[in-house]
């Protein structure tokens, strides 16, 4: 009888210690692109996404989101403009995300001027995500 009870004391220990293993895998660290790896992305619950889009300053273009992500799936959204270290110099355009739950979703983006209509020519990015 002491047998069966330590092996279910050990069997007890081993399933809480692999419970907690599972509960602080680390969040892998946040994934950066540019309009250079558009396409397919993977993340991980958690993981944070930076999408950095270049420009120049002063010539009008600016990257416009075409299509945003499904809430569900990537949280956050929010985007900012970093500084050019001279007048009319390079700038980038940062998006930044935040994988929620499970699911595929797209965010896409157009490099053009406001007032300028659509054309088939015009720079894009698409990128397809994915969260495991």
């Amino acid at each position: 009888m002491k047998t069966l009870a330590a092996q279910t004391s050990i069997a007890a220990v081993l399933m809480t210690l692999s419970l907690a293993a599972c509960a602080t895998t680390p969040t892998p660290p946040p994934l950066v692109l540019t309009d250079a790896d558009a396409g397919a992305v993977s993340l991980v619950r958690g993981q944070d996404l930076e999408i950095r889009l270049p420009l120049n300053a002063g010539t009008g273009y600016a990257w416009r989101l075409d299509a945003e992500a499904r809430p569900l799936v990537l949280g956050g959204g929010s985007s900012r403009v970093t500084d050019a270290e001279r007048p009319g110099g390079p700038v980038t355009s940062v998006y930044s995300y935040t994988a929620l739950a499970r699911g595929r979703t797209d965010l896409a983006f157009t490099l053009k001027r406001p007032w300028e209509p659509d054309r088939p020519d015009d720079r894009k990015a698409v990128f397809h995500v994915r969260v495991r």
